[in-house]
């Protein structure tokens, strides 16, 4: 089978040859590819592909694709420009922006008749990743100038964008097309997690108002794009964790998102998955209820709490694919890890049952400090233990 015929497979419950071998090597290869710490084994290569093809492994991309999916905004004053430095002479990667050469900032405008937002995300070296630092809203007094800025943004799909990416993976894998995320996460994304919960709890109306107005843009999206031929699995790029993602919160703004969305692609026999970050145990039933057909990237104990071998029965979900396993602790081993790693995957896999619905990937990511033969072992170890 091809990595697109196996993960497909796996993804609709069928009996792949192999267990898909799917990690997440994008922060790890921009990194070392900028610091010119590759490995020799990937000496010349230029993008996560070339790594993950140099490795053997099933493309499921994530990445990418999320620039086939953008904001558009109808009215306001909308303006960015990327300032800021850094040591890096050559652009930087992250999982959310392209940084231009020597640039740490990518700072962006928005005005409206009630005042202007401005946003910022800052690169720091130290991470070789990017983070909010300044959240468009601040404090709840710009609640009308953020309710323009959802009224005013619109998504838009650029089918040709999005093409050209399935065909640079090719019979190698699959890119999953991006739906925008749950009207939780946006409203995270606009006030920060923190604040976003204190506005959730102090304003609840005036929250699921504006959730509401996400919602329906984001499903409109969804509608634009659902009966592509080139978009077979579709991700909302949340970060569901227990911390922020509490059950009630999800119930009052995810599961009737979620829910609609699963609906509308079911109807085309497609597959709907929601990023997972974290601790996810307290979430398994709803997601289950919600009928998303997979978390990408669950998390075992220590660092999560949900056990990949009980996660399906977690859902009640017969169709749910578990994605993961492939975590932090595991993959800095550094002493005796050959014989370890394959020991882990033996273990992991034997209590998989049958081993349907089933995608060995990563928790999320592949840090820093993971050795390149880690990986090569976590291949060597699931062709054995994963092979019909």
């Amino acid at each position: 089978m091809t990595g697109k015929q196996r993960i497909l497979a796996a993804f609709h419950g069928e009996r792949p040859d192999t267990v898909p071998f799917c990690p997440n090597l994008y922060y790890w290869f921009y990194n070392r590819l900028v610091t010119g710490t590759l490995p020799p084994a990937l000496a010349g290569a230029q993008h996560p592909f070339d790594a993950l093809r140099a490795l053997g492994a099933d493309i499921l991309a994530r990445w990418d694709t999320e620039h086939a999916t953008r904001e558009v905004y109808t009215a306001g004053e909308f303006s960015e420009e990327y300032g800021g430095e850094s040591i890096y002479n050559c652009p930087l990667v992250t999982a959310f922006n392209r940084y231009p050469p020597h640039t740490s900032q990518r700072r962006r405008r928005f005005a409206t008749p009630y005042g202007t937002l401005t946003q910022t995300w800052t690169l720091t070296e130290q991470a070789g990743a990017d983070f909010e630092s300044e959240h468009w809203w601040k404090d709840w007094s710009e609640y009308r100038a953020i309710r323009f800025l959802l009224e005013a943004r619109e998504y838009a799909f650029d089918a040709v964008e999005f093409h050209r990416w399935v065909e640079r993976v090719g019979d190698d894998g699959v890119m999953m097309a991006h739906i925008a995320q749950s009207p939780l996460k946006a409203l995270h994304w606009l006030a920060g997690p923190e604040n976003a919960s204190l506005f959730l709890a102090d304003h609840p109306a005036e929250m699921q108002a504006l959730a509401r107005i996400h919602e329906e843009k984001a499903l409109r999206l969804l509608e634009s794009m659902v009966d592509n031929p080139d978009a077979q699995v579709f991700i909302s790029l949340d970060n569901l964790d227990s911390a922020f993602y509490t059950p009630s919160f999800y119930k009052d703004f995810c599961q009737r998102f979620f829910t609609r969305a699963a609906e509308i692609i079911h109807s085309r026999n497609k597959i709907f998955v929601v990023h997972a970050c974290g601790r996810n145990r307290a979430l398994m039933p709803l997601v289950g209820e919600s009928r998303v057909d997979c978390l990408e990237g669950l998390t075992p104990p220590p660092m999560g709490n949900v056990p990949l071998s009980e996660a399906r029965r977690m859902t009640g979900y017969d169709h749910f694919t578990v994605n993961g396993g492939m975590d932090a602790p595991h993959l800095e081993i550094m002493e005796d890890a050959e014989s370890r790693l394959h020991e882990y995957v033996r273990a992991l896999f034997a209590s998989m049952a049958d081993q349907r619905h089933f995608i060995f990937a990563s928790s999320c990511t592949t840090p820093l400090p993971t050795p390149w033969e880690n990986l090569a072992y976590l291949r060597d170890a699931a062709r054995e233990c994963g092979s019909v």
